[in-house]
């Protein structure tokens, strides 16, 4: 893992390197190794790096080419280096370092942006071309890297981080009401907006090309999407298990490549369990790491532990108390790059904290539960694929008919608005289409998003088709947004906020491409979700991890805020930072803390609205 930056100048200047360093520096909690500038022309890189592989000054970073025509820098890893570095050495190539840097430099020589489609792993790269004088950025497949830019009056500018992009002069200061009003919906911002008008964030599994000449930006591009809606019938169940295993076998195998201490995370549930086993399989001694709480329902050491003896592998718990971490909630939410409002943000913190005692580089589960159908909102996708026969013109009819009576809040007006809408849209149909009332009586107007809105933002960046499958759709949805926005920007920021790597065998393409295959009655089977990998979980795992209940990575809100300590979460939400605007018409912040003490369901928006005023109070 590292951290990335640049400026490429619109006029034949060169960037400024104090300014250069400055942006390294804000990202030094990603890469606390080392330090790299480079300026050639108009473009400057800044980089900060966590050493993973080639732990030697050989895998310094920028990195340009023996004939100087290239430059490459990049934060993640390419996990099937090896691999490719066999197939170019056989073609001619020379290396002078063990790193995937050098090999991601010599692939993009030898076969320009096509290089993109041959790697495995997870990322963001930025390629000088200096004989074509072009700057190329790219983004790994399924978004695990972030990669911001934005076009400002001296050029182009990229980093990991937006603290980086800040540092620049001319930078917006004011924030965008739209993805704003998202946040408020949703409680994450979606990767077609950001927090500040004018900056991007490169779609995962694209690329876009800077003419340094001409000062034209290009694209983006993809270079893979996720593959086209089809299932293969020919397969017994028996025989995709076997695919299954396989295949999560070789996909941790090429993640268990490091040079630094390397340890799995084992949280008691399937996902984590089948990672580890999978690590079992090619490498002894590793040590499986459980972080366990004292609150009673948040806690999973014991399964966690039958999973360790059952593997044979070292076991290494520790036990945390999550009411004593509640000070760090304004540090750890105010790290984000945008108001981000997922409260397992805090015990996630704590896990990397602990695990990067230990380890460099951990192996996760990430993934499991959007890849194989985890969710109980696959489930009802399942039971209620049979609703997207019926025309969406006909289904909305109801629906149209209730909304003009113009009643309140109710189960009945919610049930409807979801009936109207594709099956597989319904797991987010709580925050996509809410009719909460609450909102129009405390969120200022300009942040109070319609549903229709909401719904046609997420339409036009989401490919849900009621002519498909609604659970294989259902899966696709969350894949492209829930996963994306809100689980990879979580565990990608927590974890290097500790300067951790964290490895996800679950993510791997091949993976994702293979369980868009599996027919949905492989899937959820008898209402049971997650069917294949708890099928594979009784081959490979304990019978009391096979078969538990999956539990949450959450946090007692609502003792928290309702409770002896309440005070202060209460009197920080009804302050205001006047550097940026209201959240909440007047007297908006303290009728949603009443509505949330008498209805608990709130708890979360309360959250959502501390979230922000911690990120605010965090800008300084």
């Amino acid at each position: 893992m590292c951290g990335i930056a640049g400026i490429v100048m619109k006029e034949p200047v060169t960037p400024d390197r104090s300014l250069l360093k400055r942006m390294a520096e804000s990202l030094r909690h990603r890469g606390p190794d080392d330090e790299g500038i480079d300026i050639s022309g108009r473009v400057g890189f800044a980089f900060r790096r966590l050493a993973i592989l080639d732990l030697s000054p050989a895998g310094h970073q920028p990195m340009v080419s023996a004939d100087g025509q290239y430059c490459v820098m990049f934060n993640g890893e390419i996990y099937n280096y090896l691999e490719l570095r066999d197939e170019l050495e056989k073609r001619g190539h020379v290396f002078n370092s063990r790193s995937d840097t050098e090999v991601l430099l010599h692939l993009y020589a030898e076969k320009g942006t096509e290089a993109f489609q041959h790697l495995n792993g997870m990322f963001a790269i930025a390629i000088h071309d200096r004989r074509r004088q072009r700057v190329i950025l790219v983004r790994d497949r399924m978004g695990k890297k972030p990669l911001f830019y934005w076009q400002g009056p001296f050029g182009l500018a990229f980093a990991s981080e937006l603290r980086a992009l800040r540092l620049l002069p001319g930078f917006p200061s004011d924030l965008d009401p739209e993805a704003l009003g998202l946040f408020v919906r949703l409680g994450w911002i979606p990767n077609s907006h950001c927090i500040y008008p004018g900056v991007r964030k490169l779609p995962p599994s694209t690329w876009i090309e800077y003419d340094c000449a001409a000062s034209r930006l290009s694209g983006p591009r993809p270079y893979w999407e996720l593959p086209p809606a089809g299932f293969d019938e020919s397969l017994t169940e028996d025989e995709w298990l076997d695919r299954i295993e396989a295949m999560l076998a070789e996909a941790t195998r090429i993640r268990l490549r490091s040079d630094v201490p390397l340890g799995v995370f084992l949280s008691g549930g399937i996902d984590s369990g089948l990672v580890a086993a999978s690590a079992c399989k090619t490498q002894t001694g590793l040590t499986g790491l459980t972080i366990g709480f004292d609150e009673q329902g948040y806690d999973e050491t014991d399964r966690a532990s039958a999973t360790a003896r059952h593997l044979g592998c070292r076991h290494v718990k520790r036990k945390l108390r999550l009411a004593e971490a509640r000070r760090l909630l304004p540090e750890v939410m105010g790290h984000f790059d945008e108001p981000f409002a997922d409260s397992s943000a805090l015990p996630t913190n704590l896990v990397c904290a602990e695990a990067r005692k230990e380890f460099t580089v951990v192996l996760s589960g990430d993934g499991g539960d959007e890849v194989f159908a985890g969710y109980q909102n696959h489930v009802r996708a399942w039971k209620w694929r049979h609703v997207d026969q019926i025309p969406l013109s006909i289904r909305r009819i109801p629906r149209a008919l209730f909304l003009r009576l113009g009643r309140p809040d109710s189960l009945w007006r919610r049930v409807l608005w979801r009936f109207g809408e594709p099956v597989a849209t319904f797991g987010f149909g709580g925050k996509v289409y809410p009719f909460q009332d609450w909102q129009e009586a405390v969120i200022a107007p300009e942040f109070n998003m319609r549903p229709d809105r909401s719904a046609q933002l997420l339409a036009e960046a989401l490919a849900v088709d009621a002519q498909n499958d609604p659970l294989d759709d259902a899966q696709r949805f969350d894949m492209r947004f829930y996963m994306r926005d809100d689980i990879l920007v979580k565990v990608d920021r927590m974890s290097l906020y500790h300067a951790l790597e964290v490895r996800s065998p679950f993510l791997d393409h091949r993976v994702v491409e293979l369980a868009l295959r599996i027919p949905p009655r492989f899937r959820v089977r008898n209402g049971q979700n997650k069917y294949m990998l708890r099928r594979l979980g009784t081959r490979l795992l304990p019978p009391v991890v096979a078969t538990g209940p999956k539990k949450g990575f959450g946090v007692p809100l609502q003792q928290w805020f309702f409770g002896n300590d309440g005070k202060y979460f209460k009197e920080f939400l009804f302050e205001h930072d006047s550097r940026f605007p209201p959240l909440f018409r007047p007297g908006g912040a303290e009728r949603l803390w009443d509505l949330a003490m008498a209805n608990g369901v709130l708890v979360p928006a309360l959250f959502t609205a501390l979230s922000y005023r911690w990120w605010c109070a965090a800008q300084a």
